[in-house]
């Protein structure tokens, strides 16, 4: 007959791994979504051996995964009076993990994106023949998608609320009136 805990390890493992799986789909090790995933399911702050075992990790592998979730400030050390070990906990708001991540990572990556489409817009404008000016009318829809995606990711953040309405937009807008910037 199965235990209780049994029971509580399986699901805990099971979302572990599927939070692993979104958090690695975002480029990061799967290694983070497991262990904040197990640290947010506990509630009471945990040990890095207690998540080692429970995760069948390294202690190696455990403390360099421990860093990376401080750094990215979503687990804390704890401390607990009389102990000597540490203790780590899951940072609970959501939105707030979410939203360092869309800021620090996408928003970086937009606006890298609209730079150098804007840079490459201003050199296409120097070329005088008909290629250059079908580039540029395909780089400057392509600047246009950009810098809404940058105005998407900066009023995600303000708001909490994304709209993509403007979007559907660009399909609909001839190449040849596609604006300059905003």
């Amino acid at each position: 007959m199965t235990s209780a805990a049994n029971l509580y390890q399986e699901a805990e493992l099971l979302i572990a791994d599927a939070v692993g799986d979104v958090i690695e789909h975002w480029g990061f090790r799967k290694a983070l979504g497991r262990v904040w995933t197990v640290l947010y399911l506990a509630g009471d702050p945990l040990s890095a051996s207690e998540l080692t075992e429970r995760l069948s990790m390294s202690s190696g592998a455990m403390s360099m995964t421990l860093k990376e979730l401080q750094e990215w400030a979503v687990v804390r050390r704890v401390w607990r009076p009389g102990e000597r070990r540490e203790f780590f906990e899951a940072e609970t708001d959501l939105w707030k993990m979410i939203s360092k991540v869309v800021a620090e990572r996408e928003r970086f990556w937009v606006r890298s994106v609209r730079e150098r489409l804007e840079q490459a817009c201003g050199i296409l404008k120097s070329v005088p023949t008909e290629q250059g000016r079908g580039a540029l009318t395909k780089a400057k829809l392509l600047l246009s998608f950009a810098q809404l995606a940058e105005g998407v990711i900066d009023r995600f953040l303000a708001s909490r609320r994304a709209d993509f309405s403007g979007f559907g937009l660009l399909e609909k807008t001839p190449r040849a009136a596609v604006p300059e910037k905003r």
